[in-house]
């Protein structure tokens, strides 16, 4: 999770021929403070409509899809908030009527990679970065905590969940991700895919992602909402939580209290 960021939060949303692109703007990383991740469920729910059949999530900067949530949203004051809308996100992704397409390059960490978790196609620039370092702050990726195994495996999951970063090519093999392609195609691969997916029937696809997500939102809802009451009761109040935090902002390493 990287230091805060003082540009202005920028999510458009463009609608055309059953397609939406929700593009996000906040330079240089795409931090995903507070505000961000509300006016990007915004965004999510603008987009819940039977005349959209799919939904990319992209980054209009060259440096990252998004580096993960901003740190201080980590503090004890503003922790529940920012979990709210993390769980809000992931209902909204999981339940989603039009099919969703994450493109991700560069940058794709913490919460940023968790976002792309929770779409159903993910196309991956071959310069992505994808990891989960939270660990390193005092504290855990919720999503990911709770859909991580059942995508690449426990012993996968636990490498990335205790802080590794892995390659696009990796991903692809762990089967994080749906296809690798060279950044500088990236964009050209996803209008294609995007494309494709449109031009089926709205009826078929539709029921086709509400078929695939029933059990598994309602299964991974739980598990989130499980991990959320974890990361709350545990990590929000203790002494770690809040030297990781300082540490981070303070460009030290951390002193863990060891309990």
């Amino acid at each position: 999770m990287p230091a805060p960021e003082k540009a202005s939060v920028s999510i458009t949303v463009q609608i055309r021929d059953g397609s939406a692109r929700i593009t996000l703007d906040r330079p240089p990383l795409n931090v995903l403070d507070v505000e961000m991740l509300r006016r990007l469920n915004d965004a999510l729910r603008e987009c819940d409509a039977r005349s959209i059949r799919v939904v990319v999530l992209r980054s209009a900067l060259p440096r990252a899809f998004s580096a993960g949530v901003e740190v201080r949203d980590h503090s004890a004051g503003r922790l529940e908030a920012m979990l709210s809308e993390v769980r809000e996100n992931a209902r909204l992704l999981l339940t989603l009527t039009p099919a969703t397409i994450a493109a991700i390059h560069g940058s794709t960490l913490g919460g940023g990679a968790e976002i792309a978790l929770l779409c159903d196609v993910i196309l991956a620039g071959d310069d992505t970065v994808f990891g989960f370092p939270e660990i390193k702050l005092g504290a855990f990726p919720p999503v990911a905590a709770a859909c991580l195994a059942e995508i690449c495996g426990s012993p996968r999951a636990t490498r990335l969940l205790l802080g590794e970063s892995i390659t696009a090519a990796t991903a692809e093999t762990f089967g994080l991700v749906s296809r690798v392609v060279p950044t500088t195609q990236l964009s050209e691969t996803v209008d294609r895919v995007a494309g494709e997916l449109a031009a089926h029937s709205g009826v078929a696809l539709h029921a086709l992602t509400s078929a695939t997500r029933a059990q598994r939102a309602s299964a991974l809802l739980q598990r989130l909402d499980a991990a959320i009451a974890t990361y709350q009761a545990t990590v929000g109040p203790s002494l770690d939580a809040k030297e990781g935090i300082d540490a981070f902002l303070e460009k030290r390493a951390p002193a863990w209290s060891h309990r």
